[in-house]
């Protein structure tokens, strides 16, 4: 079932179309496959439905999800819709990307005839990003994309479908909230900055441009020897879903990106920890942070950090 390759000698948009073409016509595949097992009982589906983010509330801080929890032919038919839900829908955000957290369940004896259809439908996910990513410039490919395929977000179309290479003993759904946190070299910051210097962002003037890139480097610069660097990003809240394996190996648990139901094959099914609603009833207290509140360069979210003795 895999797929050939895409005609090199096509225009980009041609070759662009034709992979989606393909891409959906393996999904429909795969669509028609499951609910074929599933009029055979061979499918069991459990899915939580998320709330859409409105349009002009993606940048708004997050305090309250609801959860829909959905079960059998309802679940999967969810499930089935998200694996192609590809579009901006009406009055949602385009920025705010969507999820359903869940999975689907079939027996062992079916893992082959999945995974021929789960590698071939993310084999043509990374043609299409391959695709994109060829346009050249970030303008040339929003153009490619949106141009042939109008309102498409991207993000979903690249995301891949997850067949757990195990079996699980457990699924673990809850949220994750984190920072991203990496320790940053001064050096390279430095080496960075001077970089950017004479590469202005669009409809930005350049002369101001290198005054504000000359005082970055300068309060790298000036800082005491002893202080190092941190990039500190927040990152959305979204869900995640802890995987305990089986069988006795290590890592003996995983944690796995909930954007779209997991498909599992096993007979024996795992024990299930429910998705709850956002904030969790009980919070993890978190060690003091040693990193300053008062970001260094606010725009690369890059802040002081100090050791502790």
């Amino acid at each position: 079932m895999t797929s050939p390759d895409i005609i090199t000698t096509f225009s980009p948009a041609a070759r662009l179309m034709q992979v989606f073409t393909a891409l959906e016509q393996a999904l429909n595949a795969l669509n028609s496959w499951l609910t074929e097992q599933a009029t055979l009982g061979q499918v069991q589906a459990r899915c939580f439905a998320l709330p859409a983010v409105a349009m002009g509330d993606e940048h708004e801080p997050v305090s309250q999800i609801q959860v829909s929890p959905l079960l059998g032919d309802e679940a999967l038919a969810a499930a089935l819709r998200s694996y192609q839900q590809w579009f901006i829908q009406p009055n949602h955000s385009a920025k705010a990307s969507f999820r359903l957290p869940g999975y689907l369940l079939l027996p062992t004896h079916l893992k082959p005839q999945l995974a021929q259809h789960i590698t071939q439908i993310n084999h043509l996910k990374n043609q299409f990003k391959a695709e994109v990513q060829a346009a050249g410039s970030r303008d040339q490919k929003f153009a490619l994309v949106h141009n042939t395929l109008p309102g498409l977000i991207t993000l979903q179309v690249y995301r891949h479908l997850v067949l757990l290479p195990q079996a699980a003993a457990r699924l673990g759904f809850t949220w994750a909230n984190k920072q991203i946190i990496q320790k940053i070299d001064k050096d390279a910051l430095v080496a960075q900055l001077m970089a950017a210097r004479l590469l202005p962002p669009p409809l930005t003037d350049p002369q101001t441009w290198l005054q504000c890139v000359d005082r970055e480097i300068y309060d790298v610069k000036r800082l005491p020897a002893n202080t190092e660097l941190r990039l500190r990003r927040p990152v959305k809240t979204h869900p995640m879903v802890n995987v305990r394996w089986q069988e006795e190996i290590t890592p003996r648990q995983q944690q796995v990106k909930a954007h779209l139901p997991l498909l599992l094959c096993q007979d024996d099914p795992p024990a299930i920890t429910e998705l709850a609603d956002y904030p969790p009833a009980q919070v993890r207290a978190r060690r003091a942070a040693s990193i300053s509140d008062q970001p260094l360069i606010p725009r690369l979210h890059i802040y002081p950090y100090q050791p502790k003795k």
